[in-house]
């Protein structure tokens, strides 16, 4: 008989990045236990789950070996080391000065007791919290030995009969000594019969010291128990000493782990915060919306056959043109805007928590703009616009915000903005199908390269303006994927998604390499001499940058090449000062951006599929998959090879054409009978 143990991994590999070109660079990352703890937990009881356990542990090695864009840019060559943090859980139930400190926490109850019943005394707390707020810790510890003598059978005067508290268990003594005996809960056998029992799920978490400079943390341990609509939850606080283990009743799981759980669906997250305040209002939104949901699945069936491809029928112009046979008709969005912020750095060593140091702050510099018209003929019309901090110094700045009817404290940002709802609409107009009734969502993209990590967040005081409304973004706060921002006047809609989720990680300088124009390049600029104390004299000097002054500190000194200054030398001499340089400068990162958008755009219209619809490569594979099974002419590029299946038509009927055929009506009762056996 296998030991019941509890065990995690991790792997030291060899990483290998691919940087520009045919270069490459190789590191290793040594295995360690605080990664891995954040690995999926192994539970080994028998020969059968240590078996399980090699299945596994092969299954995670191939996924190791897989190498996927969306997840990392490095690939994995080699495995060199593993670490396994094996333990066993002893016996749940003694009382140690270790529980202090976590005593302390408000969410946290502890009772003293003489015996190892902690287990049943938290779930006492459990239940007569429920039946009486003001219960005493002694009529706690009493309705606890009934339930361990209920849970052991153990046959006397502290018998439970549907959780009510018997009065007369006071007096019997009878089970103390079964108490005294008593060696604590374990938690490897006896889980399993202690949720079935009571009808619980138990939720353990466990407390992690400081390590490798990371304060300690409340964590999620593991989970027992089904879920079913009479289930009680019982959150536990498991401490140990490494050589006894208590457990404490959890009554605010929020308040102990800092984070946010919606109490209907109980799959709505967010990091509990002071200060961004936006994070608590969607949360606060969808608990709203959440409360009056039934969560039931709800059962809808259409009158007619409907195809199993929602990458299509979620795009309305796509579907209109296929229900009335006009995909000739159909064309791609062709007109966006690319952007793009410059910052400056200030250096400031600022201590933000224990483990946290804030070492440079950025604010914004400036704001640049490519706006795309595109024409009948497929060709385009470029209109560049670029806002600095030098627009705010202007004499008729006020009066520059009172046309868009900002507040007086508005950045050159909000400018900016204002600006682009405007171009936005023009670009529509050119975009727009000539026959009113094909659906054409009032909708621009306005792309940036890596914004979803770095330019959004330099957004958002901008679009939280009274002009405008901000929906709810795709992705997490730390990588915004996608987020729509409607003008309330004009309903017109910018959705701000990042242009590098569409070609996969790369570099800007890589994108324009392989889907460009050869002959364009991506500039340089030295960002690290600019800060907030020095950038209105900085920039209207009229001399160039020195060689020295691209070197970066953060990149341990590393600068430009000759070649690059000599060409940065012969630019500079087209502008009067360094303001205008880098105002070109900014302005060509966001051109240079057309042109492979443009391409990528072509390669996907001719099978008739939207790119800018989509905010990914992932989600542009999903829509060529569906259309190239409903639509195979598309894909056959030889028009002289016969075309062996024919496209799918909407408004065809695909039913059984055999008479001997047994009919069979779907009804929604039928239906949500299924559903409800999924559970």
């Amino acid at each position: 008989m296998v030991e019941i143990t509890f065990m995690f991994n991790d792997f030291g590999v060899l990483l290998q990045e691919k940087l520009d070109g045919n270069n490459y660079k190789y590191s290793c990352r040594i295995p360690s236990l605080d990664n891995a703890f954040k690995h999926k937990q192994s539970t080994i009881t028998d020969k059968k789950s240590l078996e399980q356990f090699k299945v596994d542990m092969f299954k995670q090695l191939r996924e190791f070996m897989e190498r996927t864009y969306e997840d990392t840019r490095n690939l994995i060559v080699g495995i060199f080391n593993v670490v396994f943090a094996t333990y066993k859980l002893i016996d749940t139930g003694a009382r140690m000065p270790y529980l202090d400190k976590h005593v302390k926490q408000h969410s946290v109850h502890y009772i003293d007791s003489d015996y190892k019943i902690c287990f049943f005394i938290a779930l006492s707390y459990r239940i007569r919290s429920e039946i009486d707020e003001k219960a005493n810790n002694n009529s706690v510890v009493t309705f606890a030995k009934q339930l361990f003598a209920y849970f052991y059978k153990i046959k006397g005067k502290y018998q439970l009969f549907e959780y009510l508290y018997n009065d007369k268990a006071k007096k019997d003594q009878s089970l103390n000594k079964y108490l005294i005996d008593y060696k604590g809960f374990n938690i490897s056998t006896e889980m399993t019969q202690f949720t079935d029992t009571f009808n619980l799920i138990v939720n353990i978490y466990t407390y992690h010291e400081e390590f490798e400079g990371k304060t300690g943390q409340y964590r999620l341990f593991i989970s027992y128990g089904l879920l079913n609509n009479e289930s009680m939850t019982l959150d536990l606080l498991l401490i140990s000493d490494c050589t006894e283990q208590h457990v404490m009743y959890v009554s605010n799981v929020e308040k102990l782990t800092d984070v946010l759980i919606c109490p209907h669906c109980h799959e709505y997250v967010t990091i509990l915060s002071d200060t961004n305040q936006r994070a608590n209002e969607y949360f606060n939104t969808h608990v709203e919306k959440c409360k009056s949901s039934t969560h039931e699945p709800s059962i809808l069936l259409h009158d007619v056959l409907m195809p199993i491809c929602p990458a299509i029928l979620n795009h309305p112009t796509a579907e209109y043109v296929m229900a009335y046979g006009i995909m000739d008709q159909f064309k791609a969005q062709r007109g966006f805007i690319t952007y793009d912020f410059e910052t400056l750095s200030d250096q400031v060593m600022k201590n933000i928590t224990d483990q946290t140091t804030l070492l440079s702050q950025l604010s914004k510099l400036s704001i640049t703009s490519t706006e795309v018209y595109p024409n009948r003929d497929k060709s385009y019309e470029l209109v560049k616009r670029c806002y600095t901090l030098f627009d705010e110094l202007a004499n008729d700045y006020q009066e520059q915000l009172e046309v868009y009817g900002f507040p007086p404290n508005s950045s050159f940002v909000h400018l900016w903005l204002g600006q682009t709802f405007e171009s936005a609409e023009q670009i529509y107009q050119c975009m727009k199908y000539d026959d009113e009734n094909i659906p054409f969502d009032r909708c621009v993209k306005v792309l940036g390269w890596n914004s979803s990590r770095f330019d959004i967040a330099l957004l958002w005081d901008a679009l939280d303006c009274e002009l405008w409304t901000m929906g709810v973004p795709i992705g997490d706060l730390n990588n915004t994927k996608s987020i729509t921002v409607t003008h309330k006047k004009s309903h017109l809609k910018l959705q701000f998604i990042d242009a590098e989720n569409l070609f996969g990680q790369m570099t800007l300088k890589a994108c324009v390499k392989d889907y460009g124009d050869k002959s364009e390049h991506k500039d340089v600029f030295p960002y690290e001499i600019i800060n907030s104390k020095n950038w209105n004299e900085v920039l209207v000097k009229t001399e160039p940058f020195e060689y020295e002054d691209f070197k970066s500190q953060l990149k341990g000194g590393d600068s430009i090449t000759k070649d690059e200054y000599d060409q940065y030398l012969i630019d500079f001499k087209r502008f009067t000062n360094r303001l205008e340089y880098l105002k070109y400068y900014n302005i060509n990162d966001t051109e240079i951006m057309t042109k492979p958008i443009m391409n990528l755009i072509d390669t996907f219209e001719q099978f008739d599929i939207d790119d800018l619809h989509y905010i990914s490569i992932a989600s542009c594979a999903y829509a060529t998959k569906h259309y190239s099974t409903y639509f195979p002419s598309q894909f056959n590029l030889e028009s002289d090879k016969k075309t062996y299946y024919s496209d799918f038509d909407i408004n065809a009927d695909y039913s059984n054409l055999n008479p001997q055929a047994k009919h069979f009506a779907l009804t929604a009762g039928y239906w949500k009978n299924k559903c409800y056996h999924y559970k």
